[in-house]
C-alpha cells in the first residue's frame, strides 16, 4: 500500500477512470462518452499501481459553494470513490479519499457533500448523515390542475449567456434554504430550460428522461427554482408536466415544499436515500456559514483531538483553537457534521450518549444550528 501512487488524474487516464467507476457502480459499464463542459472546477484523483501503471481506484469531485445559515461556505461535491475489485481490502479507497480531501482543502474547500452507497466508510473519514433524498413518482396530469399565473412566462432552452441569470435565482433560493449547492452547467444528458418574463430570467429547471414501461418515458427534475411561487408553479405545469407523451415525473419532494402543498395527493417515494456531509476544515466550515441573528453565546466544541471554541453575535461566528470558560460539549466529527446539517438534534444526541455536555451548552448548540431541514437538490 505505501507504494501506490496518489495524484491528480491526466487527461490520458480518462478512459480508463471512466471504465473503472462504471464497473464499480453500474451493472453495465458506460462506454467513455463526450466531456460535459460546467462552469466549475473538477478535482480529479486517481491511486495507480507503480508496478504495471494501472489505475486502482479514482475519484471526481467538483469545488463549490454550499449554502448553510444564509452564507456560501466553499465545498466540493463528491461524485464518489471507485475502487478496482482487485485492489479492495487494501486501503487503496481510504487512503485515496484522504488524499481528495487534502487537495480539496488545498483548494479552498473547508465541507464535502457527498450522496454515498455506503455510509461506514465514509464515517470513518468524519462524514454525518446530512437529510434524507425522498425522490416521489407524480402524475403528469396532476401537475396539469396547478394554478396559472396571470402573467404565464415565455419558455425556451437555456443558453451559456443565461448562466449568470440562473446562477443569482439558485442564490437567492439557496439564501432560504440549507444545503443547496450553486448553479453548474454540468447537468448530463439532461436538457436546460429558462423561464422568461420582459426579456428577465425569472426560472430555470434541467430535465432528464428515463424509459418508462408506462408511456414512452419519465420526465426526471433535477432542479428547479423560480423567482416567485407563481413561477415556480408555472414551471412545473407547463414544462416538467410533459403530457402526453409522459404519464410520469421522479421528483425530489422536500418536506414543505411549494409542491408539496399543492399536490392533490401524496404518494410513496420510489427512491430513498440520504445524504452526507464532511467537514474538512472545521474552523473555516464553522466561520463561514450563519446563524440565527439574536444569538450571543460562547460555546467550546471538544472534537476528538481538536477543541476549538465558537463565539456567535449578530449572525456571525469566530472560532479560535483551545477553551475559553462557558459551556462545553464533546462529540465526535461524524456526529458534529450532522449537527451542523441540522439533521442530528443535540438533545436526541445527548440522550443516545453521542454528545457530552450540560444541559446549558446542549441547548446552545440546538440554537445555533436550528433551521430549515438541509436540501441537496441535484445528484451528482
Amino acid at each position: 500500500m505505501a507504494a501506490t501512487v496518489l495524484r491528480a488524474a491526466r487527461p490520458e487516464d480518462r478512459d480508463e477512470a471512466e471504465a473503472l467507476a462504471g464497473a464499480a457502480f453500474s451493472a453495465d459499464p458506460p462506454r467513455p462518452g463526450p466531456e460535459v463542459a460546467g462552469t466549475a472546477e473538477v478535482l480529479r484523483r486517481v491511486a495507480q499501481d507503480p508496478a504495471d501503471g494501472r489505475l486502482l481506484a479514482t475519484s471526481t469531485a467538483r469545488l463549490c459553494g454550499q449554502w448553510w445559515g444564509g452564507r456560501r461556505v466553499p465545498a466540493i461535491a463528491l461524485g464518489g470513490v471507485a475502487v478496482d475489485l482487485t485492489a479492495r481490502g487494501r486501503g487503496v479507497g481510504r487512503a485515496l479519499l484522504t488524499d481528495t480531501f487534502d487537495a480539496a482543502r488545498a483548494a479552498g474547500a473547508s465541507l464535502v457533500a457527498l450522496i454515498p452507497s455506503t455510509h461506514g466508510f465514509y464515517r470513518k473519514a468524519g462524514c454525518g448523515i446530512a437529510g434524507r433524498r425522498s425522490v416521489y413518482a407524480i402524475d403528469t396530469h396532476e401537475l396539469r390542475t396547478l394554478p396559472r399565473p396571470a402573467d404565464t412566462p415565455a419558455y425556451r432552452r437555456a443558453t451559456s449567456d443565461d448562466v449568470p441569470a440562473v446562477a443569482a435565482l439558485v442564490a437567492a433560493h439557496a439564501g432560504r434554504t440549507n444545503g443547496v449547492l450553486e448553479h453548474d452547467t454540468s447537468t448530463g444528458s439532461a436538457v436546460q430550460y429558462v423561464a422568461v418574463r420582459d426579456d428577465v430570467v425569472v426560472g430555470w429547471c434541467a430535465l432528464g428522461r428515463r424509459a418508462s414501461e408506462r408511456g414512452n418515458y419519465t420526465v426526471t427534475v433535477l432542479d428547479l427554482v423560480g423567482v416567485d411561487p407563481a413561477t415556480e408553479l408555472a414551471l412545473w405545469r407547463d414544462l416538467v408536466a410533459d403530457e402526453p407523451s409522459a404519464r410520469q415525473v421522479h421528483a425530489l419532494l422536500p418536506a414543505g415544499s411549494l409542491l408539496e402543498h399543492h399536490l392533490p395527493r401524496q404518494t410513496e417515494p420510489v427512491e430513498d436515500a440520504t445524504w452526507m456531509l464532511g467537514l474538512l476544515d472545521v474552523p473555516a466550515a464553522l466561520a463561514g456559514r450563519g446563524y440565527p441573528r439574536g444569538v450571543r453565546t460562547r460555546l467550546t466544541l471538544d472534537v476528538g483531538s481538536d477543541v476549538w471554541t465558537l463565539d456567535v453575535a449578530d449572525g456571525s461566528a469566530r472560532v479560535a483553537a483551545g477553551a475559553q470558560p462557558g459551556p462545553r460539549v464533546r462529540l465526535d466529527l461524524a456526529d458534529l457534521a450532522s449537527v451542523y446539517a441540522g439533521h442530528l438534534d443535540p438533545l436526541s444526541a445527548h440522550h443516545a450518549g453521542l454528545l457530552e455536555g450540560d444541559e446549558a451548552a446542549v441547548e446552545s448548540l440546538r440554537t445555533l444550528f436550528a433551521g430549515p431541514p438541509a436540501v441537496l437538490a441535484r445528484p451528482f
